[in-house]
């Protein structure tokens, strides 16, 4: 495949990973660009699928933004992140409801390796083989933090108010 068919078709998902981690679209633009530039300069060697060759570049530059920022040091993040303002890229949230914007918004308040594999397993919507693939996890791992994750995002929305409830509830 052509370099710029690859980018017509990976583009906009490697952007939206990225936007989800990072909260900033103008780094998330940036991030997306140097992704692309090192799949353009890299050297695939058919280990992987494309789309998890160009998904672990992306991570890894997201992971290095967060270790450059000493913000993945402490977690959950320092009360600084937490402060900072969301910003959104308004065409894509106008059509948006508010249901989905909290759960953006909540999703932001995980830690990294949660909301990374939430976005992997519910939004992307990637097989478990998939993201343990772009996460170099055993499948136990990433069954286990989607776990953790679900309750914690369960948690910050408040229960069952937003369709998170857990099965085990009203079962004494």
């Amino acid at each position: 495949m052509e370099f710029d068919e690859l980018y017509e078709e990976y583009f906009q998902r490697i952007y939206q990973f990225i936007y989800y981690m990072v909260s900033d679209p103008g780094l998330a633009e940036d991030l997306t660009q140097e992704t692309f530039l090192r799949v353009y300069k890299g050297q695939f060697r058919n280990e992987a699928a494309m789309a998890t060759y160009i998904r672990k570049i992306a991570r890894n530059l997201v992971y290095d933004t967060y270790r450059k920022k000493a913000l993945i040091k402490w977690l959950p993040f320092q009360k600084v992140h937490e402060k900072r303002e969301t910003q959104y890229v308004p065409h894509d949230w106008i059509l948006q409801s508010e249901e989905r914007r909290l759960l953006y918004e909540a999703i932001q308040l995980l830690k990294p390796e949660y909301r990374e594999v939430l976005i992997y397993r519910k939004i992307e919507e990637l097989t478990l083989a998939e993201t343990c693939d772009i996460l170099g996890w055993s499948t136990v791992k990433v069954a286990n933090t989607q776990r953790s994750a679900m309750k914690a995002l369960e948690k910050i929305l408040g229960g069952d108010e937003y369709g998170f409830e857990q099965s085990t509830k009203g079962t004494q």
